[in-house]
């Protein structure tokens, strides 16, 4: 039975990761590099081989020994490949993941500071635009009741038949005021 946990398709935030595995993107990079530097090692001992070689030596005993001593750095070469492929990714990986949470971190900070500008200024807006319209209608329903009470007062003289000589609210007030 297959456990589901180690399955990065069931289990997204369960991480798998291997010490042997490669970058599918680096592995022409390997197989050049690995080639290269075979080539490089091997034309090195076969140069040497033939400047070292007494007189008469057969060409293609030359080319054998090279190759022969050439093989024996095939593990080197292995590793140099590794360290050179690899080390070339992680150093860039570094350089950009340090960027990135850099250029994120800067962003956040950025985007904060204008959001607050911005929920600032939205807010005295929003708050002034809805006191101006509640001081509207306050100011609405005092003139209303004003009006009201003063018809209520003209209305009650005449029926009483007494004389009513109260200004209306709109009017400015007596003499003096300003």
């Amino acid at each position: 039975m297959q456990d589901d946990r180690l399955n990065p398709e069931l289990n997204p935030e369960e991480e798998v990761q291997a010490v042997w595995s490669i970058r599918q993107t680096s592995i022409p990079a390997y197989f050049i590099l690995s080639g290269l530097l075979f080539i490089l090692f091997n034309g090195l001992h076969i140069w040497r081989g033939f400047a070292n070689a007494p007189t008469g030596t057969a060409a293609a005993d030359i080319i054998l020994a090279g190759l022969h001593d050439a093989s024996g750095m095939v593990p080197w070469i292995v590793l140099a490949t590794i360290l050179l492929v690899e080390g070339r990714f992680m150093l860039v990986e570094r350089y950009l993941k340090a960027r990135y949470f850099q250029g994120r971190a800067e962003g956040r900070s950025e985007g904060k500071a204008e959001g607050l500008a911005e929920g600032r200024s939205e807010g005295l807006a929003e708050g002034r635009s809805e006191g101006a319209a509640e001081g509207r209608s306050e100011g609405a329903a005092d003139e209303r009741r004003k009006w009201r009470g003063w018809l209520e007062r003209r209305a009650t003289a005449e029926r009483e038949g007494r004389p009513f000589d109260e200004p209306p609210p709109d009017s400015p007030p007596g003499p003096g005021w300003q």
